[in-house]
């Protein structure tokens, strides 16, 4: 079934006048096959994170990434994709380059503000979510007071006594 509908799909993106050509004559520019390649391996992509085929979608993240590297958009994704799965490192990476390609892009700013909360680097947290713009403040500023707060506890917590434990009796009365 799932050659079926690759097959179909590959199908779709011939033109049906190059069916009707011979096809000793048919031949693709470079650019256009290229265009193709991404159009599969996006369909494959959106397909296998439909089914929640995790192992699979990160495969065809990383075929769009070797086509593409310098796309904010797929770094973007790739990034928030990987926070799901708790890959918060390779998550920040990610979105760091997005940011880095589209610095005017709030969206990926406030991304990467969120994944360095998950990932409890507060401070990046708020930088990140500085350059998010005005429509973040809220969440900045929460963090800004969370960020306080923690400073504020002390240090060192004292270690929790064990609890005394209760001396048996032979009170059998059950």
């Amino acid at each position: 079934m799932k050659r079926l509908v690759l097959f179909g799909l590959l199908l779709s993106m011939i033109p049906p006048a190059a069916l009707a050509q011979n096809p000793a004559s048919f031949s693709v520019d470079k650019s256009t096959l290229t265009e193709r390649k991404e159009r599969v391996h996006t369909y494959l992509l959106n397909i296998y994170i439909d089914q929640k085929r995790k192992p699979e979608a990160m495969a065809e993240y990383k075929n769009l990434l070797a086509m593409k590297p310098n796309d904010p958009k797929l770094n973007s994704e790739l990034g928030k994709f990987e926070a799901s799965s708790g890959q918060f490192a390779l998550a920040i990476s990610h979105l760091r380059k997005a940011c880095d390609l589209d610095p005017d892009n709030k969206a990926n700013w406030a991304a990467l503000g969120a994944i360095y909360l998950k990932a409890k680097d507060y401070q990046k947290a708020l930088e990140a979510y500085d350059r998010a713009g005005d429509q973040y403040k809220e969440i900045r500023n929460q963090t800004a007071l969370y960020l306080q707060h923690l400073k504020q506890k002390p240090g060192a917590k004292k270690p929790v006594a064990a609890p005394a434990k209760k001396q048996e009796t032979d009170d059998d009365d059950w």
